[in-house]
């Protein structure tokens, strides 16, 4: 819980504040005179000081000058909640680094934004000076020196020096400079890594429209007039701070969203993942004779996308659309399915039903429509010949022309119930036999020469997933 010290003579101004406070969840201590307050101070740790001008003991303005001397309690941040609006006091109140200067009475959701807006702020930002005269550098140090870090550089290529050595919060910057003048450093400011979004102000004496679009134009957040007024001065480098920060934490908010969408994406892939390798198992556990037919028929049509040079995500899809491409056998008996003998003609009407079947079940999945396009066309044939469609050539689906390899070489290299698995010179023999009637021959010819580089007939047991 964040801590203010409260500081203010009027016992019922400090009622409503504390009460304020303490309802938003900030600790609070009173305080009535300027001793109480320098004591509170070294004896604890506050995160911000809200104190009145007008004090019984002391003014305000002069007790914050003693905070700044002390060097244990010189850093505290401050807000002024006075009924005070002398031009004077804001000016020494603003001079000496004071956050914000509240005038009583106050509504609450003013009082609030400024005490957020004043905790926010975790450390003294840094601000660039570029000016040619060194006056006018010594005076931007002395005044915005209590409420900022300020660096200075009396040239264009002194600043930009600075700002490629250490990124400031922002540059206060010069129009008119002898060398390279103001508009010139900006648009090398933002070729620099990391400053295409630092905040710049300009410094002109120049007053028409003309230079104002320019400088707008450049890419400037503002710009103050010379000779300027100091508080007009700090609150627009505030405003423009206040800015920054508010885009600096929607991009931080964004990239927390984004971060949490993409993990929820990888979570939601890792769990289609396990669902289409449980209904691919479930498959293949009709079928004693041929359980991992799926994922045999997924390894070699991923293997295949891969000499064919495809992409990780379409490598990861023809992978997935292969392990499905028998769903539809969750409808067929399993009478049928696991008969030793040859089938009827009804029987194999049945059989060939799945494909059909099977692209109705995969169908409604919109996020990944290539599933039921396996499953439907797979068993078509390059010369039209196939089912359910009779499409050729072309006309079938790429990832039903790598399937339609993958499941035949599977079929004819693994046991079935009416067969033992064909010899490797067979199996070459018919995809060879078959290019250009059953097979895509480009496909066709890529199972072929995984064939060829598999001397030992081994991989037809290669199932380890992807």
């Amino acid at each position: 819980m964040e801590k203010i010290l409260l500081v203010d003579d009027d016992e019922m101004s400090l009622m409503v504040t504390e009460m304020v406070l303490t309802e938003m969840k900030y600790e609070v201590k009173s305080v009535m005179c300027g001793k109480d307050c320098i004591e509170s101070l070294k004896s604890d740790n506050y995160d911000l000081l809200l104190l009145d001008v007008e004090l019984g003991d002391t003014n305000g303005i002069r007790l914050l000058e003693q905070i700044r001397e002390d060097p244990d309690i010189k850093d505290t941040r401050t807000v002024f909640l006075t009924v005070s609006s002398q031009r004077e006091d804001l000016s020494e109140a603003v001079r000496l680094g004071a956050l914000d200067f509240i005038r009583k009475p106050a509504l609450p959701e003013q009082l609030l934004r400024s005490v957020r807006d004043a905790l926010s702020i975790s450390e003294k930002e840094t601000i660039l000076a570029v000016d040619d005269e060194p006056m006018n550098l010594m005076a931007t140090e002395e005044i915005f020196g209590i409420r900022y870090n300020v660096r200075t550089a009396g040239s264009g290529e002194e600043a930009l020096e600075e700002i490629e050595r250490e990124r400031p919060d922002l540059v206060l910057l010069d129009l008119h400079m002898p060398g390279m003048d103001g508009l010139e450093v900006m648009s090398h400011i933002r070729d620099i890594e990391g400053g295409e979004n630092l905040p710049v102000i300009f410094l002109t004496a120049d007053d028409d429209a003309d230079t104002e679009a320019e400088i707008f134009k450049a890419g400037a957040m503002d710009f103050i007039r010379k000779p300027f007024v100091m508080q007009v001065a700090l609150q627009r480098i505030r405003h423009v701070l206040q800015l920054k920060h508010l885009q600096d934490s929607m991009q931080e908010e964004v990239d927390r969203k984004t971060e949490a969408i993409t993990e929820n994406n990888r979570k939601i892939r890792n769990l289609s993942r396990q669902v289409i390798m449980a209904l691919a198992g479930t498959i293949d556990a009709k079928d004693t004779y041929t359980n991992g037919h799926s994922n045999r028929v997924a390894e070699y049509a991923h293997e295949i996308a891969v000499r064919m040079g495809k992409s990780e995500q379409e490598k990861l899809e023809i992978y997935s659309v292969a392990l499905l491409h028998d769903v539809g056998k969750i409808g067929i008996p399993l009478s049928i399915i696991n008969k030793p003998g040859k089938l009827t003609d009804e029987e194999f009407e049945e059989i060939k039903s799945h494909t059909v079947r099977g692209y109705d079940i995969l169908k409604t999945i919109s996020e990944m429509p290539e599933l039921s396009t396996g499953a439907r066309w797979h068993h078509e044939r390059y010369d039209g010949k196939g089912y359910p469609d009779r499409k050729s050539g072309e006309d079938i689906p790429e990832v039903a022309r790598i399937i339609c390899v993958a499941d035949c070489y599977d079929a004819m290299s693994s046991d079935r119930s009416y067969r033992k698995a064909l010899p490797q010179d067979v199996v070459r023999s018919e995809i060879e036999n078959n290019k250009g009637t059953q097979f895509d021959p480009k496909i066709a010819d890529i199972m072929l020469q995984m064939i060829d580089e598999d001397k030992d007939y081994q991989m037809r047991g290669d199932t380890d997933g992807r």
